[in-house]
């Protein structure tokens, strides 16, 4: 099954754009409060929401890309709460 099935062309393209606004406002959150796992966390959000649309274009490399930053964010969000 691919991501195709489950999310339209036109919704993969409106997920990639929020993507960009929670990225910068997470990213914002991280300068301004000074805690690193609101960004990862941010980040982890927004890149989940910009894998339908790589799929959907067939940008497999920046798929792949975003997997990394998922894990690494997650890896980085476990280390702080543990």
């Amino acid at each position: 099954m691919t991501i195709r099935r489950y999310v339209t062309r036109r919704k993969a393209y409106q997920l990639k754009n929020y993507s960009v606004y929670l990225g910068i406002v997470a990213y914002l959150a991280m300068l301004i409060s000074g805690d690193v796992v609101m960004g990862a966390i941010g980040k982890l959000l927004a890149e989940t929401l910009r894998v339908p649309y790589y799929l959907h274009t067939d940008a497999n490399d920046m798929a792949n890309l975003s997997y990394f930053f998922i894990a690494a964010s997650m890896i980085a969000i476990t280390q702080r709460l543990l």
